[in-house]
């Protein structure tokens, strides 16, 4: 089954900002989906390279199981770019498995 891009960025990008509450594709979040046949990557970056990191791995985490449900992911990356510690939320973000419905 092919991963469809578009539905990709759809379900991630509908991952709304806590603090905003406006989705990361309305703030013009979500940066890059890369789709190699079942594995999915997905980069995005805050509106603040300070956003707190609690706020970030939860917008990471949520993109992640969202992008996990669609048809054909079969694994997936997300993630965050220009945080002042990117490192350890990227870490957060991907550390766990992802349960499929």
């Amino acid at each position: 089954m092919t991963v469809d891009v578009e539905e990709v960025r759809k379900a991630a990008g509908s991952v709304p900002d806590p603090e905003v509450r406006r989705s990361i594709a309305e703030l013009g979040l979500l940066d890059i989906v890369e789709v190699e046949g079942g594995r999915v990557t997905v980069r995005f970056h805050l509106t603040s390279p300070l956003c707190p990191a609690t706020f970030a791995a939860r917008i990471g985490k949520e993109i992640r199981r969202r992008v996990a449900a669609l048809p054909g992911v079969d694994s997936g990356e997300v993630v965050l770019e220009d945080h002042f510690i990117h490192d350890d939320v990227n870490r957060l973000i991907n550390l766990s498995r992802v349960r499929k419905a």
